[in-house]
């Protein structure tokens, strides 16, 4: 039985693709309302867990339940239940914002008038009323970004799957949506699955973080037992994630041949 205070539960969870094992045994948990960092290495194995959790990979071995959803048994359930914000563009740039989201919110099952009604109050909210009778293809890369955002929000999800969710976006919309998501959490309980190469972000957002190394977790906790583990009690996150996926840091070394 899964605690109704655990949003995800993952056990056992394994994948390879030929002779190439990409996930090795992965178990976590995430709460609640919980910033969760998943951190690692291009090729570490983030993109293929994230997949996994979301239902659109089958894993070769392991449990997965998110939000009361058996991820495996039930891969098409789970949409209803989760948002997806990725680094990749997916949307209808042919529609306006209002036609997008209101879309979006009948895709999930909602009324058109309940639809319209959310699509209004997000598009308030980030500031993307006067942009949202035109078409998107005209939209710059940050309001994209946000009408992605509401999109993935329309339908009140329980766990937000964010994967490196602020690349090419601006400082000042970047601090919009970083708000409102710490809001979502502490405030609506809404989980949040992070990703980023931006380590300073993470460190900054995230309550609790994983770091993933060669498909295996290396190390798991807050910021303050990830330095104690360490043996680095003023180590910047950046630090400690070199220290444990072992990446080279000799630039001088490496071009001394120039």
């Amino acid at each position: 039985m899964i605690s109704e205070d655990l949003n995800i539960s993952v056990r056992g969870l394994s994948h390879a693709y030929g002779q190439h094992i990409v996930l090795d045994d992965i178990t976590l948990e995430v709460r609640r309302g919980e910033f969760y960092g998943f951190l690692g290495q291009n090729g570490a194995g983030k993109s293929t867990a994230i997949r996994a959790l979301c239902g659109f990979v089958q894993p070769q071995e392991g449990t997965i339940f998110v939000a009361g959803v058996d991820v495996v048994q039930n891969p098409t359930e789970i949409r209803r239940v989760i948002g997806v914000v990725s680094d990749d563009i997916e949307i209808y740039d042919r529609l306006t914002a209002t036609e997008f989201l209101e879309f979006a919110g009948q895709m999930h099952g909602l009324s058109s008038a309940e639809s319209r009604n959310r699509a209004t109050d997000l598009l308030e909210r980030l500031d993307l009323v006067d942009a949202s009778t035109r078409p998107i293809v005209g939209y710059s890369l940050g309001m994209k970004k946000k009408t992605m955002f509401a999109a993935a929000l329309i339908h009140a999800p329980k766990v937000l799957f964010l994967d490196e969710p602020f690349n090419g976006v601006d400082a000042l919309t970047t601090r919009t949506l970083c708000s409102m998501l710490k809001w979502l959490a502490a405030e609506m309980k809404v989980t949040m699955f992070f990703t980023s190469h931006a380590l300073d972000m993470a460190e900054r957002l995230c309550d609790r973080i994983a770091i993933l190394h060669n498909g295996k977790i290396a190390r798991e906790g807050t910021i303050g037992e990830l330095r104690e583990d360490a043996e680095q009690h003023d180590a910047s996150l950046e630090e400690i994630f070199l220290k444990l996926t072992g990446a080279r840091t000799d630039v001088d070394a490496a071009l001394a041949w120039y």
